[in-house]
């Protein structure tokens, strides 16, 4: 891939984080914290030159836990519900799956990827 592309792509994956988080209504300052990067960089993720691995990472998982979101529940007012509403069970204890995404890091977001998995494929 060339750094042109990669580049491209890098742009690609923030705007589309961006507008993930946006339809969560998130906070430009929660969305910079979750994705590791300059709030400036929201304003004008095409000003975006490179992204470390963590903040690819933490892209990823984002675009992933939406594609699970989009394929569990077709109606998009949903995405946000889910990801919005207090759970009880494990991993959340309460916390909203948004919660624990803003408080666990990555490995928050590894916990709702998985736990989106779990209700996809069962146990």
């Amino acid at each position: 891939m060339t750094e042109e592309n990669r580049i491209e792509r890098d742009r690609a994956g923030l705007r589309a984080a961006i507008n993930i988080m946006t339809q969560w209504q998130l906070a430009e300052k929660d969305q910079a914290e979750i994705l590791r990067v300059p709030p400036e960089l929201l304003k004008n993720p095409d000003s975006a030159t490179g992204l470390s691995t963590d903040q690819l990472e933490r892209l990823s998982y984002l675009l992933n836990i939406h594609a699970e979101l989009r394929e569990l529940f077709q109606n998009p007012e949903n995405h946000g519900l889910y990801i919005n509403s207090r759970n009880q069970n494990s991993p959340f204890d309460g916390r909203s799956p948004l919660e624990l995404i803003q408080t666990g890091g990555k490995k928050g977001l590894d916990e709702v990827f998985r736990h989106l998995e779990i209700i996809k494929y069962g146990q």
